[in-house]
């Protein structure tokens, strides 16, 4: 790493970490303000509390504060570089833009793997278990137990619903119902009101089959998902890792419903989309920091608000387009962040 590198990579680190740690603290205090009557009235421990931040933490770390923070760290770093004519200095000497860009296009590429793999390993369930644990909190809920379950196997044509569903113990309690569409398009209705997971099979309790009379205890072997199976696909899309959106979307597409097919498709391969947004950010910051250098950090500040606004609005705007089946879930997913590395790349080259 030559002398350059190291002094680029040390202006760029401090304002990073100003950056980074002063949205993040804004987002715990406005979360601590949502969440702060129930910690004390529930008598919560500062243990706990750290516990919930550790869980709830790095969704809005990937999606929103780490590109932010990329961004408006780049824009300071060059344009203190510029207030103090090193940006001149470099050019007089025969440097490239492009060669000055290659420290802090290094950092985006590290960025956008460490945002891929948090997204992938932490991001999926962090919601749910958040839920989980305020619900277990306030006395209403309890680890593992998931509240008015409900879960469509395509597949075998069949859905389940259970008032409260335990995903370890494979208990629900009811009303539990479960609803079969058969080949010869006759339908297939057990009512109970408990069923549980034994020897391997399902056991309804006080159970009403197509609305007959009551049965104290019945079973039936061609119902034979686990209660594993249905608390990794009774989850929502964003709730899944990108092996799981695969599974999912293999059922789908030999069940033939494609009804909520696009949905998987468009996560799964936003799940790959998004985290380049760290890469994108400093491929816009760097044209863009350069630009403006000479006319203060506050327009710096407001291009970066204003690109932030623009990004997220077209992103949901695509995002929306394709779950809904008006553009491929490929173009859907990545179309946002083509768009701005173009702006990018135009932007490049009138620096140059």
């Amino acid at each position: 790493m030559r002398i350059l590198d190291k002094y680029l990579l040390r202006e760029l680190a401090l304002p990073l970490w100003y950056c980074f740690d002063a949205f993040l603290m804004l987002w715990i205090v406005q979360d601590l303000l949502g969440n702060l009557s129930d910690f004390i009235q529930f008598h919560a421990r500062l243990g706990q509390i750290l516990h919930y931040y550790l869980i709830v933490l790095p969704q809005p770390i990937v999606q929103i504060i780490a590109p932010v923070s990329l961004l408006l760290a780049v824009l300071f770093c060059l344009t203190t570089l510029g207030k103090h004519n090193e940006l001149i200095a470099f050019r007089a000497s025969g440097i490239s833009v492009l060669r000055l860009a290659i420290p802090l296009l290094a950092v985006g590429v590290l960025a956008s793997l460490l945002v891929f793999g948090v997204n992938e390993a932490f991001v999926p369930n962090s919601q749910e278990r958040a839920e989980a644990f305020m619900d277990a909190l306030r006395g209403k809920g309890e680890k593992d137990v998931k509240e008015n379950f409900f879960f469509s196997n395509p597949v075998e044509r069949r859905d389940w619903y259970a008032r409260r569903f335990n995903t370890q113990t494979g208990a629900m309690q009811g009303p539990v119902g479960v609803y079969e569409r058969r080949p010869d398009d006759t339908e297939f209705r057990i009512d109970a009101e408990t069923a549980r997971w034994i020897g391997g099979g399902w056991r309804f309790y006080v159970a009403r089959i197509n609305g007959g009379p009551p049965v104290a205890e019945t079973n039936f072997p061609s119902i034979k998902e686990p209660p594993r199976r249905l608390a990794l696909e009774g989850r929502r899309p964003e709730e899944l890792s990108s092996s799981e959106l695969r599974r999912c979307i293999r059922d789908l597409q030999r069940s033939g419903s494609t009804q909520h097919i696009a949905e998987y498709q468009v996560t799964l391969h936003y799940r790959y989309a998004f985290p380049l947004t760290c890469f994108i950010v400093i491929w816009l910051g760097i044209p863009l920091g350069m630009h403006v250098s000479r006319r203060g950090p506050m327009l710096s500040v407001g291009v970066a608000l204003l690109l932030v606004v623009a990004f997220y609005f077209m992103k949901s705007i695509a995002l929306a387009m394709g779950e809904g089946n008006r553009i491929s879930p490929v173009l859907a997913a990545w179309l946002t962040n083509a768009i701005f590395a173009m702006v990018g790349a135009v932007l490049f080259a009138r620096v140059r």
